[in-house]
């Protein structure tokens, strides 16, 4: 017995070197070695489990790879993408600043176009998938084994068996309760499969808390869809116990979906270790109103919380207004503040979230923020009739940014996540359209009323704000 209580003690006392030297945030830290010190054993193992907020992954030079094909160095591609926007103007400096964050040159995307809900969504992608010809390429965070992931997957079957290339990423702890047994299929007609692997003993991956929550989808090498839809029936309201289902994805077109192209290539071999050629078709761009795209891919791999400080731009550049819908919204106290000091400067600043969720634990955690943005003018507004699960921000009158991310610290610091930020006139006015329509059938906060909220609230919420990294 005391044998196995000094192992378990040295077990709790080793990891502590390895919680100092991640210098994560001093609460956390504390929190973390409070939970090593006092529950030896269950706080290294849950330590293990979901305390490690980085990994690192081998990246090929596929960037370098990828330009040399094309014959465009970093500058070049950077210069001509941005050439579109006047160089003294708010809109080059957030690009700019997006794509030094990001380590990505700013791009060119010269079709977008807007899916709204999962009948736009999977009609899109439904024909696209029946008419490739080369390529398709699907990452997901959420694969339900229900009519509408049957009915993709034998899509994707389909295009295998008539020869083209398919490849379908998903993530393990998005699936649970699938097993690869489900994908034989896909195999069996030429397809491959594979999980994302952040938990994965055979190449030393023990990331419980680590998610790939990219939705990215390629089709040919000329058509992407980026947005915050995975595929499950929900997506169509077809759910009773969660109601209608209100999302967006975005389908692009243009010399960007070759850098989708790459990041899935990255994702690939992440998982597979397995090379995935980019796609060498010829140039997809004509040359008529192509805007610039900045490929936001963010995800602990990367130094420095890179979702976190293009947030803090974003919302830094905006002027007149900044509209965020937000899946999840748990902004953690440096979001929070940098709303508060947007209004302050006079921005129209407003939240649009979901009064119900499948995850109803974030709503009450979100809501302890509610208080502090409401005081300083910030107008929040829940939505009544289903789930709002849209993740997209409309800044001034010419950005946007529509993806994967949520507004919470779990998207910030721990998921791999995929959106885009457009420079877009267009674009920006049909989300300003959508976010409207939105707010008209949702009930707005008021400080007044909120304030009176029962004190059993108060406290259920101030709890799960302790534990909303972790939800």
């Amino acid at each position: 017995m005391i044998l196995l209580l000094v192992i378990v003690w040295g077990f709790s006392f080793a990891c502590i070197p390895h919680l100092l030297l991640l210098n994560k945030r001093p609460t956390a830290t504390l929190a973390w070695l409070w939970a090593l010190l006092l529950f030896p054993g269950v706080g290294a193992l849950l330590y293990l489990a979901v305390g490690t907020e980085r990994v690192r992954r081998r990246r090929r030079q596929r960037q370098r790879s990828f330009r040399r094909k094309r014959g465009l160095t970093e500058e070049t591609e950077a210069r001509d993408a941005l050439d579109q926007v006047p160089a003294d103007s708010t809109e080059h400096r957030v690009l700019a600043t997006s794509s030094r964050i990001i380590g990505l040159p700013t791009d060119a995307v010269e079709g977008v176009r807007l899916l709204r809900n999962g009948e736009a969504y999977y009609d899109a992608l439904r024909r696209s998938i029946a008419q490739a010809k080369n390529s398709v390429h699907v990452e997901s965070f959420i694969w339900r084994k229900d009519a509408v992931g049957a009915e993709f997957l034998d899509l994707l079957v389909a295009a295998a068996q008539r020869g083209v290339r398919v490849r379908l990423l998903l993530d393990e702890l998005g699936c649970l309760g699938l097993t690869q047994r489900y994908f034989r299929p896909l195999v069996a007609a030429g397809g491959e499969f594979s999980w994302c692997h952040t938990f994965y003993p055979r190449h030393n991956r023990y990331f419980f808390n680590l998610r790939n929550h990219r939705k990215l989808q390629i089709i040919d090498n000329r058509i992407g869809f980026v947005g915050g839809m995975n595929f499950g029936r929900e997506y169509l309201g077809l759910n009773p116990a969660l109601g209608s289902w209100s999302d967006l994805q975005v389908e692009l077109r243009g010399q960007v979906v070759q850098r989708l192209q790459q990041v899935f290539a990255e994702d690939w071999f992440f998982a597979t270790g397995r090379e995935d050629p980019l796609a060498e078709a010829e140039e997809t761009g004509n040359g008529r109103e192509h805007s610039p795209v900045q490929v936001l891919r963010t995800g602990p791999d990367e130094d420095d919380q890179p979702m976190l400080r293009i947030n803090l731009a974003l919302i830094e550049a905006a002027r007149r207004r900044l509209w965020i819908s937000a899946g999840y919204f748990i902004p953690g106290g440096t979001m929070e503040s940098a709303l508060q000091v947007a209004r302050a400067r006079g921005v129209d600043v407003r939240l649009l979230v979901s009064e119900k969720s499948e995850h109803p634990m974030l709503v009450k955690a979100g809501r302890s923020y509610y208080d502090a943005l409401l005081r300083q003018g910030v107008r929040m507004f829940e939505y009544r009739r289903g789930i709002e699960h849209s993740k997209y921000t409309v800044l001034d009158d010419n950005l946007c940014v529509i993806g994967s991310s949520n507004f919470d610290d779990r998207s910030m610091r721990l998921n791999f996540e995929l959106s885009v930020l457009i420079h877009r006139r267009a674009t920006n006015h049909a989300l300003a359209k959508i976010f409207l329509e939105m707010q008209d059938q949702s009930h707005e906060v008021k400080r007044d009323s909120f304030s009176k909220r029962p004190l059993q609230d108060r406290m259920v919420e101030s709890v799960l704000r302790l534990a909303s990294p972790l939800l």
